[in-house]
């Protein structure tokens, strides 16, 4: 067997990984990389492989740094099947297409201004007619049922991965050599005890594993504590009489966030205020948890008996659409704005952040990672100047980051749930993460007593022996 790693390679975007075996070409995700806009477009534009050589592609989940660039994928000649479990296969077509709206969205916003400049226009990474074609090739399958992978000998198995609904830990399993070889793929594993979700299932047994590492170098707050500062922030905003502006992905953080908010309401910790989720593929994606109550906790459970809707209570407007958007800046007083890209690289997230930034009175609320190079991150880092859709602003606003909403487990999580499996560990690869949070995970996994530990670099060949 052997292994290239296509993406998320000493860093946290653009998940992808080819596994060679028994004479198949298996592609683990086909995600987007994000960051320094000509390097990432450069990348996802063009794929390092042929595209249709690829027998099939098993997808973890339907964050798009894993499944957003599945339409270049098509483009350059796949043809085959996506195979991924049923509430992802849901969820990836909203994703898929929202992303290449918003693609042909900025192209057109920004290609105004090119024009009055003289300078060539931006062309989308891909378009709807794109998206149509690769959602054709999408098909689902149950949780913890093993199937034949289309085009190859080998069979796999989708575990729950608790990371965001329908993420999975992925199992391939083939014969060489009269010996059962079992190579796990991790996804984004996900914490324990968080809202909403079912905990991670304990890691089966396996040879290889691909461990994704995004938090391998610190531990989060826990989920209760970072339900409270939630609390105390948009509390503390609200009484400067400014506004919470909180980028959060459209998928997952975003329907966490607002059943925390409506928590905090019921219990008293947090005063009614407006909240506005300003994304129509959030409005898309509650409507999808909605459909998929059987993966949820029994928290969950219980609040739905008691109170019937998580991601619904009466201070929360849903805008879908574009008037709607912007009627929001023209709110006065403390109001919430949740609104994606979670990382401010697109969407209508950077016109609540070009209209708020600059009043001290507001505060942006990271509650998710921000990868490097991006301008989630350049806030992050203390940045005073900040450039959003062509125009540079100062930024006066409160700058405020919680962890413990995040939906990957943290150093001491990743650890535990590889340990009960170690002693029969040959190889693990830790992808899905940046240097720094890499290269401690590998210390953390080498202290288990795993030899062979690896993070691999971009187009790095490994193999398994």
């Amino acid at each position: 067997m052997r292994l290239t790693f296509w993406g998320a390679a000493r860093q946290v975007t653009g998940s992808m990984h080819l596994v060679e075996a028994n004479g198949a070409q298996i592609l683990l995700d086909c995600g987007l990389m994000q960051g320094h806009r000509a390097e990432a477009n450069a990348r996802n534009a063009n794929l390092p492989f042929d595209g249709a050589a690829i027998d099939a592609v098993l997808l973890s989940h339907a964050h798009l740094d894993h499944c957003g660039n599945l339409p270049t994928l098509v483009k350059s000649g796949f043809a085959r099947d996506i195979v991924t479990t049923h509430a992802t296969n849901d969820l990836t077509r909203i994703m898929l297409w929202d992303s290449a709206k918003i693609q042909e969205q900025d192209a057109a916003y920004l290609n105004k201004k090119r024009a009055r400049n003289g300078e060539e226009p931006i062309v989308p990474l891909y378009t709807r007619a794109d998206v149509d074609a690769a959602i054709r090739c999408l098909t689902g399958r149950a949780y913890e049922k093993w199937f034949d992978v289309p085009g190859a000998k080998l069979r796999a198995q989708f575990l729950d991965a608790g990371h965001i609904l329908g993420s999975a830990i992925t199992i391939l399993e083939y014969q060489e050599n009269g010996a059962t070889i079992r190579l796990g793929f991790s996804g984004d594993l996900g914490v324990k005890n968080k809202l909403i979700l079912r905990d991670p299932v304990a890691a089966p047994s396996m040879d290889y594993l691909i461990l994704e590492g995004t938090y391998g170098d610190r531990v989060h707050d826990s989920p209760e504590h970072s339900e409270a500062e939630l609390a105390r922030v948009i509390g503390e905003t609200a009484a400067r009489g400014g506004k919470t502006i909180i980028p959060a992905f459209a998928l997952e953080r975003t329907q966490e966030i607002i059943y925390a908010i409506h928590r905090a309401i019921l219990s008293g910790k947090l005063a009614p205020l407006p909240v506005f989720a300003d994304s129509p593929l959030a409005m898309d994606a509650t409507e999808i948890y909605r459909m998929h109550p059987e993966v949820f906790d029994q928290d969950t459970v219980d609040f739905m008996h008691k109170y019937e809707d998580p991601f619904g209570f009466r201070q929360l407007t849903y805008t879908r659409d574009v008037e709607a958007s912007k009627a929001i800046n023209l709110v006065q007083g403390p109001a919430v704005i949740i609104a994606s890209n979670g990382m401010v690289e697109a969407g209508r997230i950077l016109h609540h952040v070009k209209h708020n930034v600059e009043d001290e009175r507001n505060t942006i609320l990271f509650v998710g990672y921000q990868a490097e190079n991006t301008l989630g991150r350049r806030m992050l880092d203390g940045a005073k100047r900040i450039r959003v859709l062509g125009e540079e602003y100062t930024v006066r606003a409160h700058i405020e980051r919680l962890d413990g909403f995040s939906a990957h487990a943290d150093r001491n999580g990743l650890l535990d749930w590889v340990r009960p499996i170690a002693p029969q560990l040959k190889g693990v690869f830790v992808v899905h993460a940046e240097d720094s949070a890499a290269e401690a995970l590998v210390g953390g996994l080498r202290a288990l007593g795993i030899e062979n530990v690896l993070a691999p670099t971009y187009g790095q060949q490994v193999t398994c022996h």
